[in-house]
């Protein structure tokens, strides 16, 4: 371990990447919303500038009047389209987030949440970029923060520029296209042996229940000592 505090968990399946040991000290009701919020994050963090891109640029028709005339004013004077602007937000926003990272915690807190609000206001008062462009980025990165494991958002943050690409240059239908390759590269990796998606795909209904859901206690307690009184299973 060369003194590292740290352990690797095999196999690991891609609904472990949000369940906490804590969500199994906190109610039924209340644990089961936020692992709901934590799947929702993720969507949010994932496809909420490419759908941005997409709507403002190719599909306009779907985004209500008020809304669009909202969005249509917040852009007048941007010399740059969404794809443009939204690539030099989250430039800037990673650069803060791996600057916090690198600093000593109690200034790298303090330097990435005031570059944030000055770099946000200058970027609208120079016409930059958009206020509704500032919060879609904010929120992308608020959304990456609530996962639980790093090493998903990580993910996220790499998968988002090709979405974006994609957005921008064949709009809906773009994105679909990216998320179905995602989703077809999800299906086929494994881990130990083990289907990466599992219990979602292959569906295994008994296995579901702890994956969306947080289980009552007495029944995962009773399967507990089921297996405990069989012994060690093959």
């Amino acid at each position: 371990m060369n003194g590292s505090p740290s352990v690797l968990i095999g196999p690991a399946s891609f609904m472990e990447f949000f369940v906490t040991s804590e969500d199994y000290y906190y109610g039924i009701v209340y644990a089961t919303l936020i692992r709901f919020l934590r799947i929702s994050a993720f969507v949010i963090a994932l496809l909420l500038p490419s759908s941005y891109i997409a709507l403002t640029t190719f599909h306009s028709e779907l985004i209500p009047t008020v809304l669009l005339l909202a969005i249509l004013n917040s852009r007048e004077g941007i010399p740059f389209p969404a794809m443009v602007e939204a690539l030099i937000m989250e430039f800037f926003f990673e650069l803060l987030r791996e600057a916090g990272i690198r600093l000593p915690r109690p200034i790298g807190s303090a330097v990435s949440i005031v570059g944030a609000l000055v770099i946000g206001q200058a970027a609208i008062q120079s016409q930059i970029a958009s206020p509704v462009m500032v919060i879609v980025v904010a929120l992308t990165g608020i959304a990456s923060f609530a996962l639980p494991q790093y090493n998903m958002a990580i993910a996220l943050r790499i998968l988002r520029f090709p979405l974006m690409f994609l957005a921008a240059s064949f709009g809906g239908l773009g994105i679909m296209v990216g998320f179905v390759l995602i989703y077809l590269h999800l299906t086929c990796l494994r881990s130990l042996g083990e289907p990466y998606l599992s219990p979602l795909a292959p569906l295994r209904a008994r296995k579901l229940r702890d994956s969306l859901f947080v289980p009552p206690r007495r029944p995962m307690r009773s399967g507990f000592r089921k297996r405990s009184a069989n012994g060690p299973q093959p």
